[in-house]
């Protein structure tokens, strides 16, 4: 079915997506819709399973509204960083550490106490899946989340790298600066060096992805990843050719790039590969670079300008006549 703003449509494509995974035909009251997608098997998906008979719609508008916050009144994208359950702000400079923690529910950045090792930055916290590390040059580190401790680690091959050159395929975990390229083997915490072809020398901080394709971006340099071959071929878009990943961003739907002004502004047609220009209201002239998300939220944030992506609302009739969808 179509995805349409109508609640019955919406509570159908509920129900239907149900029935799919179930395998059955049968009515479904909607006030058991929770009972029925807890129940739902895993089918080996873990907790990400049950949320995929979800009907997916749009959730943002094209306007940005100001944001205030408390506790840390200008925090930067550069410096917040999350370890799957709650989302940091950790800015070290100088022998000078600042940490905060994000109260969602009250927009609050509260003071964020941490054992082993204080001197970190969020640019440098990266993740093999399982684990969080903190990756800056000899200084090495891994979380225990249930303590908020940081402990050395010890890696194997290279021991010497930043956090913020990590990125994935979706299948591995590669370090990449320069000329130096490397593929984890998590089981041994060894980095094995690894062979590329087509492109060779780049960094992991220009790596982004459209949900189904890897890119590098770098200005001119516009290659896409064959995976199974480990090959970057060139890569042509039309609208917008010259493009930097750091500043590629999305909002769950859409894929932007946004670079400091009007002008520069883009969303992606993933069908044609092409860039068409995008416009904003609230605050138009904005990088991608500072765009972060709490999970729920789409916040831009740098210095003095903090901003948020409005939602789109729903407005739902207040029945009472409980339907049951067939």
């Amino acid at each position: 079915m179509s995805k349409t703003n109508n609640l019955t449509d919406f509570l159908t494509d509920v129900a239907d997506a149900i029935r799919t995974k179930k395998g059955t035909t049968e009515p479904i009251n909607p006030q058991d819709f929770s009972d029925e997608i807890t129940n739902l098997p895993s089918g080996g998906g873990g907790g990400n399973e049950v949320q995929s008979v979800l009907p997916k719609f749009s959730k943002f508008t094209n306007n940005w509204t100001s944001k205030t916050w408390s506790g840390l009144t200008t925090p930067t994208k550069g410096f917040i960083w999350t370890d799957g359950d709650n989302i940091y702000h950790s800015n070290y400079s100088s022998y000078n550490y600042h940490h905060y923690v994000l109260n969602k529910s009250t927009s609050t950045w509260e003071s964020k106490i941490w054992n082993g090792v204080v001197g970190f930055t969020g640019e440098n916290i990266w993740t093999d899946g399982e684990n969080i590390y903190s990756s800056y040059n000899s200084f090495q580190y891994v979380l225990d989340k249930s303590t908020s401790t940081w402990s050395t680690k010890t890696w194997f091959d290279l021991i010497s790298f930043q956090g913020s050159s990590v990125w994935t395929d979706g299948d591995n975990i590669y370090y990449s600066m320069g000329s130096d390229q490397y593929v984890l083997d998590k089981a041994t915490s060894t980095w094995n060096a690894k062979t590329w072809t087509g492109l060779t020398n780049f960094s992991g901080s220009s790596i982004w992805t459209d949900g189904e394709n890897i890119y590098y971006s770098l200005l001119s340099n516009q290659y896409v990843l064959n995976k199974a071959t480990s090959t970057w071929s060139k890569k042509t878009w039309t609208g917008l050719t010259s493009l930097t990943g750091e500043n590629i961003w999305t909002d769950g739907t859409n894929i932007y790039y946004s670079q400091g002004n009007n002008s520069n502004q883009y969303v992606l047609d993933k069908a044609t590969s092409t860039w068409n220009a995008k416009t904003w209201s609230g605050v138009t002239g904005f990088t991608g670079l500072y765009i972060w998300t709490d999970g729920e939220n789409i916040y831009y944030s740098t210095g003095s300008a903090q901003y948020v992506l409005d939602k789109v609302t729903h407005s739902l009739p207040n029945t009472k006549c409980n339907p049951v969808l067939k």
